[in-house]
């Protein structure tokens, strides 16, 4: 049984966009380290392409994982979220999106999905095969990203949860928030200045 943090609270930076534990203020714009538990960049998957994507040769980098679906009403998120990547990937941060039908709004193929994406936005950074992000049959990803009593398991498309740079958890921001908003761009800022700290 996992142990609950202290008291959770939301400070006025991150109002309605996290829930932190005891301690976060608004000058800390992600979850402290010693609350962001085990790695997730761990394992090898496979991309929309077919090619295989090795999670572990992310480490070293602030990644931003997303859960997508073509159909959904956020799915406009997908230019900031490839405008992320083309701006910020040579600065050390990643962009991994993970189509699912989980809320019944994904093509049934990943072809049309990558098809989809590419047409409409673009998109160029690595885009995983359709794979379930919630209940029991999660990916092992998406159970560690929302294994953190902080956390969440997706509520919906296009959540998105910040990985530090030894590959652990260290924020979720729920669907609506905009990748390049100012409390998203903070939060990836504290731990790109981590690796020099």
């Amino acid at each position: 049984m996992r142990s609950a943090l202290p008291a959770l609270v939301a400070t006025a930076a991150v109002a309605a966009l996290a829930v932190l534990p005891a301690g976060a203020s608004a000058s800390t714009p992600v979850i402290p380290a010693k609350h962001r538990g085990k790695p997730v960049l761990t394992g090898t998957y496979q991309r929309l392409d077919g090619k295989p994507i090795n999670l572990s040769r992310l480490r070293g980098r602030v990644v931003l994982v997303v859960n997508t679906a073509s159909h959904c009403g956020f799915a406009s998120q997908y230019g900031p979220l490839e405008s992320l990547w083309r701006e910020r990937r040579t600065k050390g941060v990643s962009v991994v999106g993970v189509p699912s039908n989980d809320f019944k709004q994904e093509y049934p193929s990943d072809l049309m999905v990558k098809r989809f994406c590419k047409r409409n936005f673009g998109v160029s950074f690595p885009m995983l095969r359709i794979s379930k992000v919630t209940g029991a049959k999660a990916i092992p990803l998406f159970r560690g990203l929302a294994s953190p009593s902080w956390s969440s398991q997706p509520q919906w498309n296009f959540n998105k949860y910040l990985v530090d740079t030894k590959g652990r958890p260290a924020m979720y921001f729920p669907s609506s928030e905009e990748p390049g908003s100012p409390a998203m761009t903070k939060a990836i800022d504290a731990l790109l200045a981590e690796r020099s700290a």
